[in-house]
């Protein structure tokens, strides 16, 4: 062994030395590129060209309104631009305008179906404020009012200030316009079908004994169970609720020649109960109907202006 150790020694001594020179050869290498190649100890200079003339210099603003003015809906629209009214200018109350109130609709979530009322809701930041919450048909809006209705662009609610109903829209665009008058001939037009009956018998079905007691005919009861939708353009009735919970059905828009105004309800009242039954859903409301609609009497239970007021009703 120790002689082919001997033999061949010679073998790794090359190695090495082959080694040695390829690490060497490195060396020079790179020492020759550092001298070469080396960076240079000034840059070039850098000119800006001149600004245009007339052409304001561009600053960054850490104003986030162009953010919220853009319709994430929409990359490529424009943002919308409304025109103030002029001052004199009257107010239909037909058509519901677009809020002046610091009020911004974030989202909105629309239910269809027997379900809408109830779970339709919208999300909206007060930016006065900058309170924000999620709001359903019923509740209301912190120094605004109560929610009318949630669509999938736009929410309309009731402003108590101006007492009429406003709209908070996603787009910012107005309302569309509404349709010209229709020119009516001047001779008297043909009545609706069952709309005299309805009103002679309304006007002579109930009889006012003071503020909070009323008698009312069993005929009157009788026509409107058999035809409910003749009442139902007298008032707007929507689902009503505080602390986050049904209590009733509150009214809006009753018409002064309507039953509801006949009976003694006035805009805003809000019904609770009925002989004792609570009306805090749909389902409760049809319920207390089957088991009223052959009583004797009745005894409403409401609140007008933030104060209770019961309403007797006895049925001849």
């Amino acid at each position: 062994m120790q002689e082919m150790v001997k033999r061949y020694f010679w073998v790794v001594i090359a190695l090495a030395v082959a080694g040695s020179a390829v690490f060497a050869a490195k060396l020079v290498n790179h020492v020759a590129a550092n001298k070469v190649l080396a960076d240079a100890k000034h840059g070039p200079r850098i000119v800006r060209p001149a600004a245009q003339p007339g052409v304001a210099a561009a600053s960054r603003s850490k104003d986030g309104q162009p953010i919220i003015d853009r319709n994430i809906f929409c990359s490529d629209c424009l943002p919308p631009v409304i025109e103030a009214a002029a001052p004199s200018a009257p107010v239909d109350p037909n058509v519901v305008v677009l809020t002046s109130l610091p009020l911004q609709l974030i989202a909105t979530h629309v239910v269809e179906g027997r379900a809408a009322e109830r779970d339709s809701h919208a999300f909206i930041l007060n930016t006065a404020t900058q309170m924000q919450g999620a709001y359903w048909i019923g509740h209301e809006i912190p120094g605004a009012g109560p929610i009318v209705a949630v669509h999938h662009k736009y929410v309309d609610f009731h402003n108590e200030g101006t007492k009429r109903n406003e709209r908070i829209s996603l787009t910012g665009e107005a309302p569309p316009p509404p349709p010209p008058p229709v020119a009516v001939a001047a001779t008297d037009p043909a009545p609706a079908a069952g709309g005299d009956d309805m009103t002679a018998a309304i006007e002579s079905g109930v009889r006012k004994i003071d503020d909070s007691t009323f008698e009312i005919d069993r005929s009157l009861v009788d026509k409107v169970l058999a035809n409910p939708m003749a009442i139902a353009k007298g008032a707007r009735v929507m689902p009503s609720s505080k602390n986050g919970e049904a209590d009733g059905f509150r009214l809006y828009a009753v018409r002064p020649s309507s039953v509801y105004a006949k009976l003694g309800f006035a805009n805003g009242d809000t019904i609770h109960a009925i002989n004792g039954f609570d009306l805090n859903s749909m389902d409760k409301a049809m319920e207390v109907y089957g088991k009223l609609r052959d009583a004797g009497s009745l005894q409403v239970n409401i609140t007008r202006r933030g104060k209770p007021v019961t309403l007797n009703y006895t049925i001849r």
